[in-house]
């Protein structure tokens, strides 16, 4: 696990086993964690001194939160702030939202004093602040999506958006955090593309599935994205805009370097509030050259 990820999981971790401890102790729900309460209470249970309030805004719909220390500039004591959008429609990015800023809290106070989180996808992959929205963002997923506990959710269940969507609605989070999370440990080759219009915005693969989604977000020779290709299923079965278990076809569609009889499943959900098709691809185990050379040999 690299540094950048070591330390906000810690943290998560240690969230979790107080929380674990605290509902086998009193009982209620242990799933979705109330994260504005957790917040409020985080600054006594880790005896920071350093207090924080939650305030929800009305804000513009590309505003997601912040974290500011209210006594900037001043001798006193911090005392931060935790802003969200109450723009935003959806519980689940409120959730992760609030998460991703004590992640903020937790691991990065102590550099900074104001954390505008609206500004992330401006900011260059190498920079010190994209290295700590990463980091608030692994705290957030670890801690509102624990590990253990959403391995035993999916199980031995066919891996598809409605198992995934129940994980979503267990976590009380988007359905696109739950797959991007399951893709951090799942052993299935699967590749998450999220497009507009038909064009690939981002792409994001399981450990064995990179290559795929690195294939996908290269751009073009002219520098343009890629479009999604002309005949899957997310371009040609307009009728439903949701198919949660999936269409089969071959691999070649999406990707022509795959073997010819590479079978794939193709999932959907389109959101017309977002703007954005949601598509999950998930593939047999990558065929290595030398085996598919074998394979050729045995089908002669």
């Amino acid at each position: 696990m690299t540094e950048e990820k070591a330390v906000p999981i810690a943290r998560a971790i240690r969230l979790n086993g107080i929380l674990d401890l605290y509902h086998q102790v009193h009982g209620g729900n242990r799933f979705p964690v109330n994260v504005e309460q957790l917040i409020l209470d985080v600054p006594e249970t880790f005896q920071t001194g350093e207090p924080i309030v939650v305030q929800g805004n009305k804000l513009d719909p590309e505003f997601e939160g912040a974290l500011f220390n209210l006594n900037a500039g001043e001798a006193s004591p911090p005392s931060w702030a935790v802003v969200y959008n109450t723009s935003i429609t959806s519980p689940g990015r409120i959730r992760f939202t609030l998460a991703h800023e004590l992640g903020h809290y937790l691991c990065h106070r102590k550099f900074q004093d104001q954390f505008n989180c609206n500004e992330a996808d401006t900011l260059e992959w190498d920079t010190p602040e994209r290295q700590m929205e990463n980091e608030a963002n692994h705290f957030a997923s670890y801690l509102l999506m624990p590990r253990k506990d959403f391995e035993t959710q999916v199980g031995s269940n066919e891996f598809d958006l409605d198992v995934l969507g129940s994980c979503a609605d267990r976590y009380g989070v988007s359905l696109t955090a739950a797959v991007r999370k399951c893709l951090e440990f799942t052993r299935h080759r699967a590749v998450l593309v999220m497009s507009y219009q038909g064009v690939v915005q981002y792409a994001c693969g399981s450990a064995t599935g990179k290559w795929c989604a690195i294939a996908l977000n290269k751009r073009l020779p002219n520098g343009t994205k890629r479009s999604l290709p002309a005949n899957c299923a997310t371009m040609t079965s307009s009728a439903t805009n949701v198919d949660r278990l999936g269409a089969k076809m071959s691999a070649r569609v999406w990707f022509p370097q795959e073997p010819a009889e590479m079978p794939l499943r193709e999932m959907r959900i389109v959101s017309d509030q977002y703007r954005q098709t949601m598509t999950l691809l998930v593939l047999p185990p990558e065929l290595k050259p030398w085996e598919r050379n074998k394979k050729e040999a045995d089908d002669v």
